[in-house]
């Protein structure tokens, strides 16, 4: 993705871990940050300021607060703690995709904030650090199978809210010989392509909007003519 690390991001700085996510302990009103929430945020920040080659397990230690014999019981390593910390975050990109495909608002902005729920997050602690592109690669590296298994189970939320939505009229996907796995397999394909040639977060989200308007007219056409008749 060419979205440069440290960049303005849409005018908006995310706290360490981000928006919360419904039943997440780590902001939850009712329950203080157990000991694991706080060494995940405290890696979060370590990693996004010094870059992960450069943050040892000392450092994540004395952010969260804790003595370093007790981050390792917890905790084997640095791996381990960042493929806990990209378990987390697709966990709550996940919810929060879900409870937007799931809400009543119209079929287009349910789109798009299902979309923007699962990416922008991650898109902006890219974008806030400097050493994003190392994040990335050791995404690709270490914790390859979290990402697969979480476009997966996105994929599969979206394919059955669009099913859905073609089953009340919102859209109609036999205008265009579509199977409800096909669009969103489409849309899906789409979006990454948008990741890669956006130059940053905004850009990103502008540009989702414009294909997603485009899908849901081209799908809406002949529900409106019908309509009309």
């Amino acid at each position: 993705m060419k979205i440069q690390p440290n960049s303005k991001c849409n005018g908006r700085t995310l706290s360490p871990l981000g928006s919360p996510a419904k039943g997440d302990s780590v902001r939850s009103k009712s329950a203080l940050p157990t000991k694991r929430d706080r060494i995940l945020k405290a890696a979060l920040e370590c990693f996004g300021r010094y870059g992960f080659k450069r943050t040892a397990m000392d450092d994540i230690a004395k952010i969260a607060g804790i003595s370093r014999a007790a981050l390792y019981l917890l905790f084997q390593n640095k791996e381990d703690i960042f493929r806990t910390l990209c378990e987390h975050l697709h966990g709550n990109a996940l919810v929060r995709a879900q409870t937007a495909l799931q809400s009543e608002i119209g079929f287009r902005d349910r789109l798009n904030a299902a979309f923007e729920g699962k990416d922008l997050e991650l898109l902006e602690l890219v974008c806030n650090s400097p050493h994003g592109s190392e994040l990335i690669d050791l995404s690709n590296a270490i914790a390859a199978d979290i990402f697969l298994s979480s476009s997966k189970r996105f994929e599969e939320l979206l394919t059955e809210a669009i099913r859905q939505a073609d089953e009340r009229g919102e859209i109609e996907l036999s205008c265009g010989s579509f199977q409800p796995s096909n669009f969103a397999s489409l849309l899906i394909g789409c979006t990454r392509g948008l990741k890669k040639s956006s130059s940053s977060v905004a850009e990103y989200r502008q540009q989702l909007r414009h294909l997603i308007l485009i899908f849901d007219l081209a799908l809406t056409a002949s529900t409106n003519k019908a309509s009309s008749v």
